[in-house]
């Protein structure tokens, strides 16, 4: 789970859609956008209880929290792009919409490992592909490959990830790890992480 979340959860007692960088999405779910250029959109959407919630208090933090991550790594590499709540039944639903310069600085600042790059540099870092793999097509699964496939093929990319959330990419999936992914359409997928079993693995998208 994500240091802001964590926090947001401490302060409050129980925060998107992202857009920018010149592109803009919409979702139903957290999601890490992972952009073609490079740039990671990081969109938070939290159920809240009336309550409990303060909207100014949790404007506040975020704030705060962009504006010390920038202090530390330079103008540009966490922008907030906005934040806005709606009505949701007997509670309130916030929206965070965040822009990072890079997946590092996404990593960095929501406290979790993420990897996105070719699958060569993928290796090079250190991260195995010796686990076991389904293939994708059109957006479903279609049956198990494993590690030398996918290592034969020149041009693939990899989002290595170990959070729970929805991954959208610039792209076509082509494999994911089994067990700990599900495919929500032709570029998107759904990782299963948790957070507190030691035994967790990362989830691997691998894409073209």
């Amino acid at each position: 789970m994500k240091r802001k979340r964590y926090a947001a959860l401490c302060i409050l007692a129980a925060a998107s859609i992202a857009a920018g960088c010149g592109n803009s999405f919409k979702a139903s779910d957290s999601t890490v956008y992972i952009t073609k250029k490079g740039p990671v959109i990081g969109a938070n959407i939290e159920d809240f209880n009336k309550e409990y919630y303060d909207e100014g208090e949790l404007k506040k933090y975020i704030t705060e929290s962009v504006e010390d991550y920038v202090a530390s790594n330079g103008n540009g590499s966490v922008e907030l792009d906005s934040f806005k709540t709606e009505s949701s039944g007997d509670g309130v639903q916030a929206h965070l919409y965040l822009n990072y310069a890079s997946y590092i600085d996404y990593a960095q600042f929501n406290g979790v490992e993420l990897y996105a790059g070719t699958v060569q540099q993928a290796q090079e870092e250190g991260y195995a592909f010796d686990g076991a793999f389904q293939k994708a097509e059109k957006g479903e699964l279609a049956g198990s490959a494993d590690a030398a496939e996918i290592l034969a093929q020149e041009g693939l990319k990899a989002v290595i990830i170990k959070e729970e959330t929805l991954v959208k990419i610039d792209g076509d999936i082509q494999y994911v790890s089994d067990g700990n992914v599900e495919l929500a359409g032709e570029d998107t997928a759904k990782v299963h992480y948790g957070m507190e079993d030691a035994d967790a693995q990362a989830a691997y998208i691998v894409y073209q």
